[in-house]
């Protein structure tokens, strides 16, 4: 609170009364020249206090305008921490819902596949997430030959009558085979000949003959360079000649999210 002060007149006055009534002219003479000295000190002093509150007010304001920016950056923090929040419960959301159509397709190829036995073919997931139909030789081909046989589309045509309900799953089919030199004829060099051959000749069945659709399907040969097993035996080497249909549920919805962030 300011100091109560008179005003500088009645000071005055008073001053002068005090000073016509009390003292001598050369005392008055030395008591005017000190008082305008303190009046002159009192203005510079005045003037001091005017600056230290101007002063005072401009740093005051400042440290307003600082903590108001500080609480729209805090703002701006909360409100972006929300929303990455939100997105990874959107992506985890579409990891679960991924998992789960992963497994449905599993079960749904298990089910259409009951009647063949483990050595002919097998259904899983892998840990790449994607669904695994591993079809032996012996339930397809026979030996060096690409022509399925009938058994073989028999399995084919169950495992088509699920592809026809999931037009969201991408389909590969890979072929493979032993190490065992292929006899050289007029269409196949090699193995690698050979399981072309037969991933090609299991994707047109799919297509042509069951309704599965083309551009769902992807046929490649991989040849005696993925085995499954050693090939220093036997059951190693039947293990290794196989064809492989992989479904892979589109993660369409997964690719969106990740791109958003």
């Amino acid at each position: 609170m300011k100091p109560f002060r008179l005003p500088k007149i009645i000071t005055v006055s008073m001053c002068l009364v005090m000073i016509f009534s009390c003292v001598s002219k050369k005392k008055y003479n030395q008591l005017t020249k000190k008082y305008n000295s303190l009046d002159s000190s009192y203005n510079i002093l005045n003037g001091r206090y005017g600056n230290l509150s101007a002063k005072n007010s401009a740093e005051e304001q400042m440290s307003q305008a600082e903590l108001q920016k500080l609480y729209d950056q805090l703002k701006t923090k909360v409100a972006d921490l929300e929303a990455s929040n939100k997105r990874v419960l959107d992506l985890q959301a579409a990891i679960l819902k991924q998992k789960k159509a992963q497994q449905d397709l599993l079960e749904k190829v298990k089910n259409a596949l009951l009647g063949f036995n483990a050595s002919e073919l097998t259904a899983e997931i892998r840990s790449d997430g994607k669904v695994y139909v591993s079809l032996s030789e012996k339930l397809l081909f026979k030996s060096g030959s690409y022509k399925v046989d009938a058994k073989g589309k028999e399995a084919l045509k169950k495992l088509a009558d699920v592809l026809l309900n999931q037009p969201n799953i991408d389909i590969t089919i890979e072929g493979h085979t032993d190490t065992i030199p292929l006899k050289k004829g007029e269409f196949l060099k090699d193995n690698l000949d050979l399981s072309v051959m037969r991933a090609t000749s299991i994707e047109r069945i799919l297509s042509d003959e069951y309704g599965v659709r083309a551009q769902q399907m992807y046929a490649s040969g991989r040849g005696e360079y993925f085995p499954v097993a050693p090939n220093r035996t036997e059951d190693g080497r039947s293990r290794n000649r196989r064809t492989e249909i992989i479904l892979s549920p589109k993660i369409s919805e997964l690719f969106k999210i990740v791109e958003q962030n």
